[in-house]
């Protein structure tokens, strides 16, 4: 909303009929809150007292006191958004225009979705016992006020109420049964009588001048509609009809004059036909919602290119009809997906070849347009999001049942709540990680997938109720898995952690030894001690503590102490025991070997003493002499790990926008792959490595497909060879880009 828009909303003066309304509609819903909370102590007493364990029965008391202590601010937050409601309705939208408002797309967890469902249920079941009352009351307040009135922006209507619930009562740290048992509550003591309410505030509208006549003018057309379609002519007209067929063209002097009364037959037809093309528009809004009447005007859906008499001779099917008619070619869509392999061919084509050989319908108009619309839809998301075939398919079977719901069920397209449409959803989410052939028998996500189309088919396309649980089966059973693949893919980086945490402490100890020893030229005591002794006890201090430890920086300053003696040649013995005794004590924490300890400690002895001459070391295998002194090039330290494994890949350049667009990949983020081989594959990030910055992809079973550093995922987001996949709200943003496609082309055209 810009400032102006902000502005004006802001300054908006409520009708006085609204300012009416509101202020009845608070009396309605303060006495329907009381009784509420009356409610509330002995419901989750009850619930207390049946609890199957101490643990619900806590949860249950603890939600009684929050409540009964929260019980003026949950007031005072619902009227707070109530109001809030009343007062947007100052801003203006243009009617034409489908909302710009990304709603929907948010990442939704599965309690936040159990709790929208159970609103989306009370707002469902409250619209449609209400549907004309709020229909009447949506026309009488878009006519008091610069916004287009309709059930998502009602201040009175079940969904503004419902939601303004939901936010007062966000402030709470409930827990999920508690904010269901509540959420029951409001049913049963708010929303079970809006009804009444609705009625009296129609009237009272209605009473202080607001569209009076409303109720009149809708019965008439109701009435109207129910006689669209125009009785049979009379035999005479008929058979005057037909002689004007069978008649002579008119002498060159009639048709300089005026019209004979058989030309003007066919004008009549066609305003008839014009006639009843208007009325069909105006209940298109009403009979497919909001969202395909402005597709609708934006498209102009209408009659494809048919004349007024072709229209008369052909009986355009809709509604009931349509949606039996689909129903029977359920099997033969079946039949159809599976037999192509491609997308050629859609469900338009199929109900067009069949009203073909019925010969006397057609499909036209907005149902036209639905199932040119449920189309595109499907093919992009296909495209887009599937890679498997065989689930392509089950998912394409789903268009026949969606269509039967969109005809059946006004609310589809307009609430992106809708059951249905979060099925979709979780199904393409679902299907996003299949790339292989799959056995769709053996797999439980694509059988649960499979299965959704048959069980969409036998349902009744209006029945919420069914459609809630099933979307709840499907999210349990994929959760299920999920959970299962989580343990595996925990335990992948649990191993990779480890496995880079001792290949970094590998790392560490040889780069700490060979800036000391490399290049020097040391006895060969010190190069054991170095490779064979002190490197373990860098090692485990390294990889117990870290490398900002003490106990990693003191091992550093022993060994950097003793360098410092051995340059010096003899010492004394006070000078020397405390570095032998620490150099002891360490040794003994890692466990080293006793005898070989006591060698190199009995050499280092001797060494600042000075008492071993050369053969007698060279008898002994010990170099304590500085005669019997090597030149340090390498060491061959004997500790775990793989330093070349923390390497990075360094060729190329990359482009800083590419880093940050790896380091914005996230846990469970998506990925497609190409390989050198143009092969494809896709792959979940189950977690970055740290300090190295090394990406582990999985497959959908949670097995490591492949491991990348940071540079390299960079450098292949900037060659293509790795696609970032959206995987959240698929069916929605897919719905989106088709109608942008479809207004784009419609524009071009």
């Amino acid at each position: 909303m810009t400032d102006v828009d902000k502005l004006s909303v802001a300054l908006f003066r409520l009708p006085r009929p609204l300012l009416a309304l509101k202020g009845r509609i608070h009396t309605f819903l303060s006495s329907r809150l009381n009784n509420m909370f009356d409610q509330v102590d002995d419901t989750f007493f009850d619930l207390a007292d049946r609890a199957d364990n101490n643990r619900q029965q806590t949860m249950y008391f603890d939600a009684m006191r929050l409540i009964r202590m929260e019980r003026k601010n949950i007031e005072h937050n619902f009227f707070g958004v109530l109001t809030q409601s009343f007062q947007q309705l100052g801003q203006y939208q243009d009617p034409e225009l489908p909302s710009q408002e990304p709603e929907g797309l948010e990442v939704v967890e599965n309690e936040q979705l159990e709790e929208i469902i159970a609103l989306d249920a009370m707002v469902f079941r409250v619209s449609e016992l209400c549907k004309p009352e709020l229909d009447a009351l949506n026309t009488r307040l878009s006519s008091m006020v610069p916004a287009l009135v309709t059930l998502k922006n009602n201040p009175v209507g079940p969904e503004v109420i419902c939601e303004s619930f939901n936010e007062a009562v966000a402030h709470l740290e409930l827990k999920l049964p508690v904010k269901l048992v509540l959420f029951k509550l409001f049913d049963r003591q708010v929303m079970v009588s809006l009804k009444d309410f609705l009625v009296e505030g129609n009237k009272r509208l209605s009473d202080m001048g607001v569209l009076p006549d409303l109720e009149q003018l809708r019965k008439a057309r109701v009435e109207s509609r129910q006689q669209e379609k125009p009785p049979a002519p009379p035999p005479e007209q008929a058979s005057a009809a037909g002689a004007a067929h069978s008649s002579p063209p008119p002498a060159s002097g009639e048709a300089a004059g005026r019209p004979s009364p058989d030309s003007r037959a066919p004008d009549s037809l066609r305003q008839a036909g014009a006639g009843q093309a208007k009325k069909r528009r105006q209940d298109d809004g009403q009979r497919y919602g909001q969202f395909l009447s402005q597709l609708k005007n934006l498209l102009h859906w209408g009659p494809s290119g048919a004349s007024g008499s072709d229209a008369g001779m052909h009986q355009r099917i809709e509604g009931d009809e349509l949606v039996s008619m689909v129903g029977n070619l359920q099997q033969d869509w079946s039949n159809a997906v599976s037999a192509k392999a491609d997308d050629s061919e859609g469900l338009l084509q199929l109900i067009d070849g069949h009203l073909e050989r019925q010969g006397e319908a057609r499909l036209d108009g907005t149902e036209r347009g639905l199932v040119d619309l449920l189309d595109r839809l499907f093919v992009r998301v296909n495209h887009q999001t599937i890679a498997c075939a065989q689930l392509a398919a089950e998912l394409r079977k789903l268009e026949l049942p969606i269509l039967q719901l969109a005809l059946k069920d006004s609310t589809f397209f307009d609430r992106e709540k809708h059951p249905a449409r979060r099925l979709l959803n979780e199904i393409a989410e679902a299907s996003i990680g299949y790339t292989e052939k799959v056995d769709v028998d053996g797999d439980p996500v694509a059988r649960a997938i499979s299965g959704v189309a048959a069980e969409l088919s036998g349902q009744s396309p209006g029945d919420h109720a069914a459609l809630t649980q099933l979307l709840l089966n499907f999210i349990d059973l994929v959760e299920k898995e999920r959970r299962r693949v989580a343990v595996l893919e925990q335990r992948l980086m649990e191993e990779a952690t480890a496995t880079e945490k001792v290949n970094h402490a590998h790392q560490a100890v040889v780069r700490v030894l060979m800036e000391r020893v490399k290049g020097k030229t040391l006895p060969r005591f010190v190069v054991s001690f170095a490779e064979d002794a002190w490197c373990k006890v860098l090692f485990l201090n390294h990889l117990r503590s870290g490398q900002d430890s003490e106990e990693w920086h003191g091992s550093i300053r022993v060994l950097d102490r003793l360098l410092e003696l051995v340059a010096q040649g003899q010492a004394d013995a006070g000078v020397v025991a405390p570095v032998l005794t620490t150099i002891r004590e360490s040794l003994e924490n890692v466990s080293y070997d006793a005898y070989d300890m006591g060698r190199l400690l009995g050499a280092m002895e001797q060494y600042f003493r000075g008492e071993l001459s050369s053969e007698e070391s060279l008898r002994q295998g010990v170099s304590a002499s500085p005669l019997q002194s090597v030149l340090v090039d390498a060491l061959r330290t004997n500790i775990p790990g793989n330093p070349a494994a923390l390497g990075e890949d360094s060729d190329g350049s990359v482009d800083e926008q590419y880093l940050r667009r790896a380091d914005s990949l996230t846990r469970g983020a998506w990925v497609e792959m190409t390989d050198d081989g143009a092969d494809k594959r896709r792959c979940k990030l189950a977690g970055v490595v740290l300090p190295s910055g090394k990406f582990i992809f999985v497959n959908r079973q949670g097995a490591k497909v492949s491991e990348k550093h940071r540079n390299r995922v960079a450098m292949d987001l900037q060659t293509e060879k790795l696609r970032p996949l959206e995987k959240t709200q698929l069916f929605d943003r897919a719905l989106e880009g088709v109608v942008g496609e479809m207004c784009q082309s419609r524009s071009v055209h």
